[in-house]
């Protein structure tokens, strides 16, 4: 008799195939299941890295400002922290980190109510941007405690809860500059203007550095708002060393007739500053902004606020 072999032979090799397949199935998930391993060991180790470099920055930035507290008495850009750390190439990576004096800016934290000698700073400081005076109601509202609206351009509760999600004031300081962007009236663009001007600090009532003051800040400070030039004449006269009193700077040409208005507002020291920290490692990217305090009494600099992101 004879033998019917082709439909077992094509079934066998059905089998075959079918195994072949599962075969190749598993040693494609084994090897793409080892390299993901291998990628998370390897991102694990480059986070750790930059990790450690964004926390030496900051603590470099700490020493740096508590030798300059013990041996200098005044602020300026000519000083060691303004210089602290160019772009430095560290085995796989690079990292840079900037101080920056935010007593040179314009604390919003300072705004109490309306009128007064910072809200009145607030607004000229935002028609020398040429952006509207009315922000500064919404900001004083953003931070006061009451839910009466400041002006006809401020905003409370009344007008965030209407928006789509709802909210509410902060009724307390700003964290951050970037909160502005929750506040009535302000978008990406005006932040962008105004951010380099400006700081959100944990304390309130505290004075404007002229020693490092940006421009426009300085020409805020005057009650009928200085001209351009005669506050560019004001930062060449701090010199290499800038000014040694607020009293030095008080008598400088530019600011005869407006000396009493502005002394309350200035000082040549600065308690605030910010440490920007960037650091690559391997495939990551990492950001660290840490605003730093001197602290007069202890002589030691502390951080109280900190930020940090990864990319």
């Amino acid at each position: 008799m004879r033998r019917q072999t082709g439909p077992q032979n094509g079934l066998a090799l059905l089998t075959v195939l079918l195994i072949l397949t599962l075969m190749t199935s598993m040693v494609i998930y084994m090897i793409e299941d080892e390299y993901l391993a291998v990628r998370r060991v390897s991102n694990h180790r480059d986070f750790e890295q930059i990790y450690q470099m964004m926390a030496g920055n900051e603590q470099w930035a700490v020493k740096v400002l508590e030798r300059d507290m013990k041996e200098n008495k005044t602020d300026h850009l000519n000083e060691v922290w303004n210089n602290l750390l160019p772009e430095t190439k560290v085995n796989e990576g690079n990292m840079k980190a900037v101080v920056v004096d935010m007593q040179g800016r314009l604390n919003l934290n300072n705004l109490k109510e309306k009128n007064d000698p910072w809200y009145l700073v607030f607004q000229r400081l935002l028609r020398v941007l040429e952006l509207d005076e009315s922000l500064a109601d919404s900001v004083l509202d953003w931070i006061d405690q009451d839910e009466v609206v400041s002006g006809t351009n401020g905003a409370e509760d009344s007008e965030y809860l209407l928006k789509s999600p709802p909210y509410r004031a902060a009724n307390r300081q700003l964290g951050s500059v970037g909160e502005l962007l929750w506040v009535e009236g302000f978008d990406e663009e005006t932040i962008a203007v105004l951010a380099p001007h400006v700081a959100a600090l944990p304390k309130s009532d505290t004075r404007v550095n002229v020693n490092t003051a940006t421009v426009p800040v300085l020409r805020a400070l005057t009650p009928d708002i200085l001209g351009e030039s005669a506050a560019e004449s004001l930062v060449a006269g701090r010199g290499e060393t800038g000014y040694e009193s607020a009293d030095d700077f008080l008598v400088m040409t530019e600011l005869a007739g407006r000396a009493q208005k502005v002394a309350p507002l200035i000082a040549t020291a600065s308690f605030f500053f910010e440490v920007q920290g960037l650091a690559r490692y391997g495939r990551l990217t990492g950001a660290i902004y840490s605003v730093l305090e001197k602290d007069l009494t202890t002589q030691q600099v502390k951080v109280v606020q900190r930020r940090r992101g990864f990319s």
